[in-house]
Order: C-alpha cells, then sequence, then structure tokens
C-alpha cells in the first residue's frame, strides 16, 4: 500500500495538547510523531504496529531535541492511543478493504 487515511481534524485534534503537556513537547512536535507514527504502522507487514518504530530516528530527521518523539510515545502509550505496540484505533481508521488495497 502507498497510502493511508488522514482525516480532517488531525492536526487540531484535541488530544494533542494533553498530549504535548504530558511530554513537555509543543503540539507541532506532537503532530509530527503522530504523522511518522501513521505511516510506519501503514507500511508493516501488520498494519498498525508501531514496533521497530525509532525515535531517534524522528528526532534527527525533524530537528528535534534528542528524547522529544520518546517523550511523545511515552505520553501516548500512557493515554492508550498507542497500545500493546500498534496504533490502538488502527482498524477503525484504517479499515482495510482488498478491493481497494493491494500490497
Amino acid at each position: 500500500m502507498n497510502w493511508l487515511r488522514w482525516y480532517h481534524g488531525t492536526v487540531s485534534d484535541v488530544k494533542w495538547p494533553r498530549i504535548a503537556r504530558c511530554a513537555n513537547q509543543s503540539v507541532g512536535v506532537v503532530v509530527a510523531v503522530w504523522s511518522a507514527l501513521l505511516e510506519f504502522a501503514s507500511e508493516q507487514e501488520d498494519r498498525g504496529s508501531v514496533s521497530g518504530f525509532c525515535c531517534e530516528d524522528v528526532d534527527v530527521l525533524f530537528g528535534f531535541d534528542d528524547g522529544a518523539c520518546a517523550a511523545v510515545l511515552a505520553a501516548m502509550e500512557d493515554e492508550g492511543i498507542i497500545a500493546d505496540g500498534r496504533v490502538e484505533a488502527w482498524q477503525k481508521y484504517q479499515p482495510c478493504n482488498k478491493r481497494l488495497y493491494k500490497k
């Protein structure tokens, strides 16, 4: 699959300021990490998995302070957005329709 769904309101989702506060990061960092997580999860054989996601690479890619991505990921895990190494609501927002998705 070469694409994933991105929903209107994702950038302005009300949970991001809470995550940002918990992680001591800006909302912009949180949204950037979320987009990187979604893209990574979409590319996995087990779609939705974030196992192997490298926060250090994200920090370097976006020029974030060391540990910024890891702090955001930890806050997302604390909130249940990431659970058991997966984007918790993956199936809800990224349904797999075999007619549409060819891997």
